[in-house]
């Protein structure tokens, strides 16, 4: 019976250690290896779903007066013309008059001029495109001020600007002509044309004004965002809830889209160090306020490196930050990360030399502003879970682990319609499993980690009451005496007659 009980025991032991290294290499087998370590492109990939390409339309309406020729210009032009054909300098061809009319006026046309009564309008459509954030997943964003707050000085000094062009000066030059030809019959040569243009110039710049601006926004994100018209049927709407001034000033603007459950970015806490990496997200387009509202633009996100590499004093008591991570047009307002992911700034200016190239680092809005703007319109930033189980899913994929990364995309798709990448992202995965490319290990049901101590206490409690009831039975039979018939007594009596055995039944 010991032997019994001793095999018993044995085998117990080997069961529970059989079970427990099945269970150990299960665990091992299941178990995921560590994500892949953050790098630029995985910040990025990470992060865009949470950038976006902003775009403001401003509908401006401009004027000046209209150029007329006083009495007393009048007067002095016709006894010019008088003295000249008493000279003998000019015919009375009504044509000959008319040319040296012109020839005068053109000489000095500043002195013949004066502004009219009335005022001559221009509509004008112009388009600023930046890049933005999300810092909540309800849909308040943050980008540079100067994107979506240009003010009437700004949208004046640009169609000054514009006038300016080589492309809009030669395209004045023919109107200018065709229109002196077509009222009064005369050719101006080059030299006159120039002359009538540069004062026209002159004009516009003396007495226009910008008497109107209506702004609308549209945002949109992606892999590829067509911006122009094609946003504005496309392109999701937004507000502007409060912006401060342009640089110098703190160049921060917070807007409202008009989404909920969207990607958000963390912001940064403490104070980053020069020379710590910093990572550029946005939407580069150069061009800014520079284009009519219909034009189309194929805008894509790009991801620059750099480090920190400067501060700059600031007017208002702040400072910029400085990085040599490329920027340009387009760039402004977008996101600085740094090697974690987290906001650190908001893409605000460029350096430019004298030629008015970009020159030198780009610099940022530091994230301590962007808070304290973020304060100011009682909005609280909460990056919330999106942008986390997206990284999560993007993990998965690392380890072709498709059936995982299927189920944390599905989560993301179910909380955000809104999402620019998930879609994509959960046909491409769905696809991966289908060609059996997945592998997902497989899942222990009903396993946990906690269950290992209860597995080896319910073993020892099973082995331990084996044994009591083992040895409380073996007990109880050397007490118990049994009363064998005289049959049995017989035949276990010794043949010499010797006395009889009491046998113990056990």
């Amino acid at each position: 019976m010991e032997r019994l009980i001793t095999r018993l025991v044995v085998a117990l032991l080997a069961l529970v250690v059989l079970a427990n290294a099945a269970l150990f290499a299960a665990i091992r087998i299941t178990q995921d290896p560590a994500p892949r370590s953050l790098d630029g492109q995985r910040i990025f990939a990470a992060s865009r779903p949470a950038v976006v390409l902003i775009q403001a339309n401003y509908a401006v309406t401009a004027s000046f007066p209209e150029p007329t020729v006083p009495k007393s210009s009048q007067d002095r032009l016709d006894q010019q013309l008088i003295a000249m054909v008493r000279a003998g300098r000019l015919s009375l061809q009504p044509a000959a008059i008319d040319q040296a009319a012109v020839n005068l006026i053109l000489d000095n046309p500043d002195v013949y001029f004066v502004p009219g009564a009335n005022r001559i309008k221009d509509d004008v459509s112009l388009v600023s495109s930046g890049s933005g954030f999300f810092a909540t997943e309800d849909g308040y964003l943050i980008t540079a001020a100067h994107v979506v707050s240009a003010s009437k000085e700004d949208i004046r000094a640009l169609i000054l600007d514009l006038e300016k062009k080589p492309a809009r000066l030669a395209e004045g030059r023919t109107e200018v002509q065709r229109l002196v030809r077509q009222e009064s019959g005369i050719t101006l040569n080059d030299s006159q044309l120039d002359e009538l243009i540069s004062w026209q110039e002159r004009w516009v710049d003396r007495y226009g004004t910008v008497d109107q601006v209506d702004a609308k926004y549209y945002l949109a994100s992606g892999n590829v965002v067509e911006a122009g018209q094609q946003l504005e049927t496309t392109g999701t709407r937004l507000s502007l809830v409060t912006a401060e001034a342009i640089a110098p000033g703190r160049d921060i603007a917070i807007m409202k889209a008009d989404v909920t459950s969207v990607p958000a970015l963390a912001l940064s806490t403490g104070t980053p160090s020069m020379g710590a990496a910093a990572y550029v997200v946005g939407y580069p387009r150069r061009g800014y306020l520079e284009e009519a509202a219909q034009l189309d633009a194929t805008v894509t996100p790009t991801l620059s490196t750099g480090k920190l590499v400067e501060k700059r004093s600031m007017d208002g008591g702040w400072t910029a930050l400085g990085t040599s991570a490329q920027v340009t047009h387009g760039n402004s307002g977008g996101p600085v990360l740094d090697a974690n992911g987290r906001v650190l700034g908001v893409v605000s200016f460029m350096l430019t030399n004298a030629q008015g190239a970009e020159d030198g680092p780009g610099f940022f809005v530091p994230v301590d502003i962007v808070r304290e703007t973020l304060a100011k319109a009682s909005v609280k930033p909460a990056a919330g879970t999106l942008t986390s189980l997206y990284y999560q899913a993007l993990s998965q994929d690392d380890f072709h682990h498709y059936r995982h990364e299927l189920a944390i995309l599905s989560q993301v798709e179910t909380r955000s319609a809104w999402h620019p990448y998930v879609r994509d992202a959960v046909t491409s995965t769905q696809s991966a499993v289908l060609s059996g490319k997945d592998q997902t290990p497989p899942v222990l049901v009903g396993f946990q980690l906690p269950g290992l101590g209860a597995l080896g206490f319910a073993a020892l409690l099973t082995l331990l009451t084996l044994l009591a009831l083992g040895l409380r039975r073996r007990k109880r039979v050397k007490t118990q005496a049994v009363t064998v018939p005289p049959d049995v007594a017989e035949i276990a009596a010794s043949p010499n007659g010797a006395e009889k055995e009491t046998i113990s039944v056990g």
